[in-house]
């Protein structure tokens, strides 16, 4: 436990005459531009606030700067270097009536270099504190350096009238250390400095030169650090479920104004190794010329509830103990302005994570809906409610491991209007499934970027728990298998094979209860086909080896959640069939409705020199009422097929109406309950059996339908696909037995050249 004096939260304002400092402080001072002003900041907020504008020197105003201060807990009194005058001076608190002063008074120090400023400082307290009643036996001095003069010890007399005498530690005038700004250990009486470059030194004081301890990880922000601070934190330890006192060293970047913790608590002998952790606790003010001191025993802690904290729990970083995310959101204490989400935004104390509400709820994270369900390799939906113009950020949990790294940053600085936003989130098809937290932080804008922790001067940030689906994609998440029809049948007419042609891929996703959602998309890349085709889906899959069938039934497809987009537009009708046992999903009712042809072409990419339009995209997404176990779940390639268009001419053989009857699917798959079985009796080339389980192929073996397990070129028009793929009739008459990669054998002066890349 480290012995220290009471510890209040503010700087007291009004005292009788002149007298010292509030008994140890917990906010930290800084000192900046050239005419002095003195500063307060609390560092775990980042909150400043104006101490003192100016400083008095013998009761008149004075316009020097004063640098290198350092605060001395024995006798609670700032001491620092005038520049103009090259004096040390001691800062005090004057009270004129209901008026405040802070005086400087030149002390009297014999044995420093002539005409010599010095801008680091600090002051050591040595000794254990008094028990309450017995006199104060430690003692303190003033420690300020030069590079190339070196570092000077100062004792502070209780008698400041009396002459002090600088001596010099010996060898310091030699040392190469380049810093701005150092700070005693409370504990070990060690000194600590950083360099621009991030370099961490200890100098011991020993006699031994400074040892370098370790370059620290600050990113690219680099620069003089022109204040540095000790201060004790609470840390509560999960793994032990205790709190200890940590000593954290912080230092601040003059130009970003960025405050860097480190914790020093036990730094080792052997260096080696060392390496501790760095990461930027909260925002000060930036400035040219920057000081900074404070009592080194002071706690930095949260006393009221000016700051709104995250609230996602344990591992995930939410306590100021553990850097948690927080701002302050009311900076300037007027209630105007305010940046927040939802309808409200209020505060809490948030000091380690034991403070913490055991459900981890705050009434005031109100601000985010989940609009739609977080599934691997897809795109979901928030709608963030902001108070006024700001920018957003946010961070999800991905692979779930506790924490928000930097490259699980889904919204990095988005512009938010008043009002309900709706922005988009990208999955990562590599999202662990189950359930994860995400943190939202709003704010003005102002800051080059932000991270998950850290302090933040206006806004708020909300925590939000929810589920991450896994998927599994056919045939892969970034693969294609190309579908290509022949709509005459059941006469197979020109073998073509490009009345239809698409790339195609499902999706399934599924929670821990099993397969919660379908996704099926793809693109359309050729149509050449005078007839009007439509193209469906059924959600269905029969084992070849085992002739199991596993199929989704109409009635546990969440249809008023389904979603159809054609070319990204949302199309409104009812996707999944109605009428049926089995899910049929409706992709285009007409194919043709959806693609434009070529200026001179009479087809869509099957012609000659017609293979420059755009590709028509598709996807449709078919939520499940309850989750259906992955043994029962159909996937792979479930049952792509195109049917005749209604009241559009497609053969003879319709002689009754019935267009939605005539459907067209790959080699030996049963057709849907809507098909009409009467025409598998017209005399034709199809050769189909259902008491074999023969469907949609000719006598010799040839389909009418190709499902080829990759982008491939479709032939041009009526050209038969044996001319184009010289071992096609091979593979096909054999089942597949021989010449399983015959797409690799083109002939590509009768193909569409640019069918799998463009």
């Amino acid at each position: 436990m480290i012995k220290r004096c009471i510890i209040a939260t503010a700087l007291l304002p009004f005292l009788a005459n002149a007298a010292p400092f509030e008994t140890c402080p917990s906010q930290a001072f800084l000192m900046q531009d050239n005419n002095a002003k003195m500063y307060g900041i609390d560092l775990a907020s980042g909150r400043t606030n104006i101490i003192a504008s100016t400083l008095r020197l013998n009761g008149s105003e004075d316009t020097a700067s004063v640098n290198a201060i350092g605060f001395n807990f024995k006798d609670q009194y700032l001491y620092g270097f005038r520049k103009e005058s090259k004096q040390v001076v001691r800062i005090e608190q004057t009270v004129e009536g209901e008026t405040t002063h802070y005086d400087s008074t030149a002390l009297t120090v014999s044995g420093l270099p002539s005409g010599v400023h010095f801008f680091v400082g600090d002051v050591k307290v040595s000794g254990e504190a008094p028990a309450e009643g017995e006199p104060d036996t430690r003692t303190s001095s003033y420690y300020i350096y030069n590079k190339g003069n070196g570092l000077y010890e100062i004792p502070i007399s209780d008698n400041l009238s009396a002459p002090l005498t600088a001596t010099r530690v010996s060898g310091s005038q030699n040392w190469g250390m380049t810093v701005y700004d150092f700070a005693f250990h409370p504990i070990t009486n060690k000194l600590y400095a950083m360099e621009s470059d991030g370099d961490l030194f200890e100098v011991s004081l020993d006699g031994s030169s400074p040892e370098l301890v370790t370059r620290l990880d600050i990113g690219s922000d680099t620069g003089a650090f022109g204040a540095a601070y000790f201060g004790v934190q609470d840390v509560y330890d999960e793994e032990t479920g205790t709190t200890s006192e940590n000593i954290v060293f912080y230092v601040s970047n003059n130009g970003s104004g960025n405050i860097f913790k480190v914790d020093l608590t036990n730094v080792p002998d052997d260096k080696s190794g060392y390496n501790p952790t760095t990461e930027i606790f909260t925002l000060g003010p930036k400035s040219g010329q920057n000081d900074g001191a404070r009592c080194a025993i002071a706690k930095v802690e949260v006393t009221d509830e000016s700051m709104d904290f995250g609230d996602a729990p344990l591992p995930y970083r939410s306590a100021l103990d553990n850097n948690g995310a927080r701002h302050v959101f009311d900076p300037n204490q007027d209630n105007q302005n305010l940046i927040y989400l939802g309808q409200t935004v209020d505060g809490e104390n948030i000091n380690t994570s034991t403070d913490m509400n055991i459900d981890y709820s705050d009434s005031s994270d109100d601000g985010v809906t989940l609009a739609t369900d977080f599934a691997a390799g897809l795109t979901a939906q928030v709608i963030v409610n902001a108070s006024q113009a700001s920018s957003l950020y946010a961070w999800f949990d991905w692979n779930q491991d506790g924490t928000f790294s930097d490259d699980e940053k889904a919204i990095d600085k988005v512009n938010l209007s008043a009002g309900d936003n709706s922005i988009l989130i990208d999955v990562p098809s590599d999202a662990v499934n189950g359930t994860s937290w995400a943190r939202f932080r709003v704010t003005d804008g102002e800051e080059e970027t932000l991270t998950a922790y850290g302090a933040v001067q206006g806004g708020e940030v909300e925590d939000y728990e929810f589920e991450t689906y896994g998927s599994e994609s056919y045939p892969g998440q970034n693969d294609w298998i190309t579908l290509a029809f022949e709509d005459r049948w059941p006469y197979l007419d020109d073998s073509d094979f490009n009345d239809l042609v698409l790339h195609y891929r499902t999706t399934k996703y599924f929670s821990s209860e099993g397969v919660t959602s379908y996704r099926i998309e793809g693109e359309i890349i050729g149509v050449g086909a005078s007839y009007h085709n439509g193209f469906a889906v059924r959600l269905y899959e029969k084992d070849a080896n085992t002739g199991t069938v596993k199929t989704v039934a109409t009635n546990q497809i969440n249809t008023d959640n389904a979603s159809l987009f054609i070319n990204g537009q949302a199309v409104n009708r009812a996707i999944i069939e109605p009428g049926r046992t089995d899910a049929i999903a409706i992709i285009a009712q007409d194919i043709w409705d959806h693609v434009n042809v070529q200026n001179g072409c009479e087809y869509f990419r099957t012609d000659v020199n017609c293979d420059v339009n755009e590709k028509v995209t598709f996807s449709v997404t078919l939520p499940l009422v309850n989750a259906i176990t992955a043994e029962n779940a159909p996937g792979n390639l479930l049952d792509p097929f195109i049917f005749a268009s209604d009241d559009h001419y497609h053969g003879d053989v319709i002689t009754d109406g019935n267009y939605r009857g005539l459907e067209i699917h790959v080699k030996n798959q049963a057709p849907t309950e809507a098909f009409n079985s009467a025409l598998l009796s017209v005399e034709a080339d199809d050769n189909s059996d259902p008491s074999s389980s023969i469907y949609f192929q000719t006598a010799n073996g040839i389909p009418f339908a190709l499902a080829v397990g990759s982008p491939w070129r479709h032939p041009h028009e009526r050209v038969d696909i044996n001319s184009a793929y010289s071992k096609f009739a091979d593979f096909a008459i054999n089942n597949g037995a021989s010449s399983p990669l015959w797409f690799n054998t083109v002939d590509t002066n009768i193909t569409i050249q640019l069918g799998a890349e463009q």
